[in-house]
């Protein structure tokens, strides 16, 4: 486990429906009940291992005095990044429905029926709210992209993304019309995207107007624009939208006739991925993977020297 997560099951004090736990923590006093019973422990005795503990409807409950964690669970069989994905978990959450009760403390963790983790984080008027906590690498957080052009309606090739393209929405010259609106497949980049943020510009317009981006799926706001313009101005605005809820497109809505051009420079996932291919560190995996970790440390220090006012 990382540090961030060490810390995060220190918290967590109450571990519910627990199935099977394997343990035998060198240097921690367990403590259950007075009575040992299947899947509680006398103090000082483990919970056996190799066997199913079965708790009934009671809890199972671990708790310490020591600084170090209260549980450590670990995996022998793991001894190096290679033998890592043949090797069993050292820790595994079985579901046991799509929510946890309603009574659960803060704290509680499960597990839904697809995978997805849960925790309790407050409790309201006696109901537990419940908040997902997404867990693939570059999810919940703003993932910069290197630059991707999404489309450039001066061009055929610009206008490949374009879902629906036809003579109403486009004039002879590729320029969206008056009035249209056309949608944008991101499917490229990202797999279930939340939002994305990017630049438009706009250039040749015929007259005096407007453009909106929004969430594909959804009825076109009426009261704001995401760029204004001038007949023939050239102007650009960065921009953040949401992408559609069951599609990974955004729609594009051109109040009077002008070519668009949108640059995507990041994305928001939850539960989604962004195409590795596009992240920045990409070009450069290959020759930082032989660097040894001493090496890069070393490179971030001295980066950090040279633009830190503190060292100068």
């Amino acid at each position: 486990m990382t540090e961030k997560q060490d810390k995060t099951v220190d918290r967590r004090r109450l571990l519910r429906r627990a199935g099977t736990v394997a343990a035998g923590v060198a240097g921690t006093t367990v403590v259950g009940a007075a009575v040992a019973a299947p899947a509680q422990a006398a103090p000082g005795d483990p919970v056996v291992q190799g066997a199913t503990n079965a708790a009934g409807n009671s809890t199972t409950a671990l708790t310490s005095t020591a600084a170090s964690p209260t549980l450590r669970l670990a995996n022998t069989s793991i001894t190096n990044e290679s033998d890592y994905a043949l090797s069993g978990p050292a820790l595994q959450l079985v579901p046991s429905g799509d929510f946890l009760n309603n009574d659960a403390p803060v704290g509680s963790v499960g597990v839904d029926q697809f995978g997805n983790y849960q925790v309790v984080s407050a409790q309201y008027e006696g109901q537990a709210l419940i908040d997902y906590v997404h867990t693939t690498g570059n999810s919940n957080r703003i993932v910069p992209i290197l630059p991707q052009r999404l489309v450039d309606t001066r061009s055929a090739a610009g206008r490949r993304l374009i879902v629906n393209p036809s003579s109403t929405t486009l004039d002879s010259s590729g320029r969206v019309r008056d009035g249209q609106t056309i949608h944008l497949d991101l499917r490229d980049w990202v797999f279930y995207g939340d939002a994305l943020f990017g630049n438009l510009t706009v250039t040749t317009a015929v007259a005096s107007g407007f453009v909106q981006i929004f969430p594909y799926g959804v009825p076109r706001p009426t009261e704001f624009s995401t760029i204004n313009y001038l007949t023939n101005q050239v102007i650009s605005n960065s921009f953040m939208s949401g992408i559609g809820y069951d599609a990974d497109f955004i729609s594009v809505y051109v109040a009077r006739a002008t070519h668009v051009i949108i640059d995507v420079v990041a994305f928001v996932v939850g539960i989604g991925s962004v195409n590795p291919e596009v992240l920045p560190f990409a070009a450069g995996a290959g020759a930082r993977s032989a660097e040894s970790v001493a090496a890069r440390a070393a490179k971030r220090t001295a980066a950090a020297k040279s633009k830190s006012p503190k060292w100068q």
